[in-house]
């Protein structure tokens, strides 16, 4: 019988627990194992997992699949037990929202008999636990993908399939352009949500304030009720695009601003104001693209041919102007 072993069974792993119980696979049993028993337990009773092991160890042992699934800086303990002790072949896999230094401590600890394939589900709830698990939670989302370059094409492909069954969509991506990508777009929401928060909460006023707080703040604030280890981890493990993103927002709130106390300025107020509206509807019709400013400065990841070849040999064959030119295009 194969085993898949979920290590972590809270949202994220129940939820995949819960997506590979539908597909029924024939003859594969699902082991879950938590630092918390009573999670476990939760995830058992509905239905995320078959069995539970206590011991790390014990639960990937005989397994021919491995999500890890805990917050990010526990990644490196983890990986650091369970791998020498991965069977030949094995695929591992992990669902943290950074992957630099989770492709790092792979390298480091997991052993060359096995496969590493860095993954980032984009999806979620700002609440946690298996009691939220959703089976559904995956569906026609993008599922982030970063190979450790020495993947065999066959545990590629068996996870591209799992991630295709369970409804995602695979996505393959560099570790450094997902770092700074995904930091714009779901780092720094949750570290505003919760910079939001914070600021009004702390005024003298909060009780009064709090009464008339509805939808708005409701929507804009609903990050900040995640997981506060989680989003730590992330802060941590990818502190340098967040800060560079976050640069970027001040800088938006600093214009906004600017342009607001500018009593001759009304006519510009409006134009940001229509630029943002008419940007996010292009988003949501997916037909996103840049909106022109030429303020804009783009964070320092790698070009489409560096992360094919690196940035060293394309110097050599392309020259370092092409390679800089090749970079500006993408702005």
């Amino acid at each position: 019988m194969d085993r898949i072993t979920i290590i972590g069974t809270g949202l994220i792993g129940s939820s995949i627990g819960l997506a590979l119980k539908r597909l029924r696979l024939k003859d594969t049993e699902i082991v879950g194992v938590d630092l918390e028993r009573s999670v476990s337990n939760k995830a058992k009773k509905i239905g995320a997992i078959d069995k539970i092991e206590k011991n790390l160890i014990n639960a990937v042992a005989d397994a021919s699949i491995v999500f890890i699934s805990t917050p990010v800086m526990s990644v490196k303990d983890i990986m650091e037990i369970i791998g020498p002790r991965l069977n030949q072949g094995a695929l591992v896999t992990d669902t943290g929202s950074t992957k630099r230094e989770v492709m790092n401590w792979a390298k480091e600890f997991i052993t060359p008999y096995a496969d590493f394939i860095g993954g980032h589900p984009m999806a979620g709830k700002e609440s946690s636990g298996p009691e939220e698990a959703d089976a559904d939670i995956f569906y026609n989302k993008p599922y982030c993908l970063v190979p450790d370059g020495k993947a065999s094409t066959s545990n590629v492909e068996i996870l591209v399939n799992l991630i295709t069954a369970i409804g995602a969509n695979p996505y393959f991506i560099d570790e450094s352009e997902h770092d700074s990508f995904v930091a714009a777009v779901s780092h720094v929401p949750f570290v505003l949500s919760a910079a939001l928060v914070s600021c009004v909460a702390r005024s003298p006023q909060w009780d009064d304030i709090s009464r008339l707080a509805s939808s708005g703040f409701r929507d804009v604030s609903r990050l900040a009720s995640g997981d506060p280890t989680m989003h730590r981890d992330i802060c941590i493990t990818n502190r340098d695009y967040i800060g560079y993103w976050m640069d970027q927002l001040i800088a938006e709130l600093l214009l906004l601003k600017n342009t607001m106390m500018d009593k001759d300025a009304s006519d510009d107020l409006t134009d940001l104001f229509a630029d943002a509206l008419l940007n996010r509807d292009s988003w949501l019709n997916g037909s996103a693209s840049p909106s022109g400013r030429s303020d804009y400065k783009r964070p320092n990841v790698p070009s489409l041919a560096g992360i094919m070849f690196g940035e060293k040999m394309v110097e050599k064959v392309f020259g370092s102007e092409n390679n800089k030119d090749n970079n500006q295009t993408r702005q």
